[in-house]
C-alpha cells in the first residue's frame, strides 16, 4: 500500500481530488499541516503540496521541513508542488535547491486534477522498483549508508570525465554533452586548437568544473536521460533548456 500525504487548504485536501485518489487501488490518502510534517519520522511515498495561498516565509518553513525529512528518510519519498498563481521562479528554484534528492521533486503551475492524478499514478511503478531495491540493499548486519557514502558516490559519477592524470578533459565532457569541441572552446575563451592539443590543460580546469558539477546529476539518471534533460525546456528556467542557459552565460575566465 502506498501513502499519499496531501498538504494544502482544507477544500484542496478534503475535496474531489482526494476522493478521486482514495478510490485508486493500492493508495491510502491523508491530509496534514506543517506540524504534521515536522512530527513525521519519514516522508510518505508522495507528498502533494498546494502552495497557491502560501506566502514567502511559510513556503520557506515548509520547504525546509520537507527537505530535512527527505534527507533523513530511508524511503524514496516524492514531493509534488502545485501553485495556481504565478510565482517568482528564481525564488522558487532557491527553495528547491534545499532538497538532497531534487530528482524526486516535481512542480506544476495551474495543473488540472487530471494532470496531477496522472503524475501520482506515473510515480507508482518507480516507487515499487525503488522500494524493492532498498529492501535488498539494506542488510541488518551492515552499517547504514552515511552522508560521506553519498558524497563519494556523487564524485565517482564524474570519474569518466577525467584524463589519466586526474584533470577534467574537454574532449570527454564534449562527448558526454554531445556538443562540438569548438562550441566548448568558445565558452571557455580558448581556441579550438588549444583544446584539441591539450584537452585536460590546467588552464581550462576552472571552466570545465561547471560542466562536471552539472554532470553529477548522472548519479540519479542514465547518460541518455542526462542528455535528454539538457535539451528539454524547463519551466523553472523560463522555458529554456539547461544547455541554452549554460551557453547563454558569461564565458569562463
Amino acid at each position: 500500500m502506498k501513502e499519499l500525504l496531501v498538504f494544502g487548504d482544507e477544500d484542496f485536501a478534503q475535496g474531489n481530488f482526494r476522493r478521486l485518489l482514495t478510490r485508486r487501488s493500492g493508495w491510502v490518502t491523508r491530509s496534514t499541516n506543517l506540524n504534521g510534517i515536522v512530527a513525521r519520522r519519514v516522508l510518505p511515498d508522495v507528498t502533494l503540496v498546494n502552495i497557491t495561498r502560501r506566502e514567502g516565509r511559510e513556503v520557506d518553513r515548509l520547504t525546509g521541513a520537507l527537505a530535512a525529512k527527505q534527507d533523513s528518510s530511508k524511503t524514496p519519498g516524492y514531493v509534488i508542488f502545485i501553485s495556481h498563481r504565478s510565482r517568482n521562479r528564481t525564488e522558487f528554484l532557491r527553495y528547491l535547491k534545499r532538497f538532497p534528492s531534487p530528482d524526486r521533486i516535481q512542480v506544476y503551475f495551474s495543473p488540472s486534477e487530471g494532470v496531477i492524478e496522472a503524475a501520482v499514478k506515473a510515480i507508482g511503478p518507480t516507487l515499487d522498483v525503488l522500494k524493492a531495491s532498498l529492501s535488498k540493499a539494506i542488510e541488518p548486519d551492515r552499517p547504514q549508508p552515511s552522508m560521506l557514502d553519498k558524497m563519494q558516490k556523487v564524485l565517482d559519477t564524474t570519474k569518466d570525465l577525467r584524463s589519466d592524470r586526474g584533470n577534467l578533459s574537454a574532449k570527454l565532457i564534449s562527448d558526454l554533452y554531445e556538443i562540438p569541441t569548438t562550441q566548448l572552446a568558445r565558452w571557455l575563451g580558448k581556441t579550438k586548437q588549444t583544446l584539441f592539443k591539450t584537452p585536460d590543460a590546467d588552464s581550462v580546469q576552472a571552466g570545465l568544473e561547471y560542466f562536471e558539477r552539472i554532470a553529477r546529476l548522472r548519479v540519479a539518471m542514465s547518460d541518455a536521460d542526462f542528455r535528454k534533460w539538457l535539451r528539454t525546456a524547463n519551466p523553472l528556467l523560463d522555458d529554456k533548456t539547461p544547455l541554452e542557459l549554460i551557453f547563454s552565460g558569461k564565458r569562463a575566465r
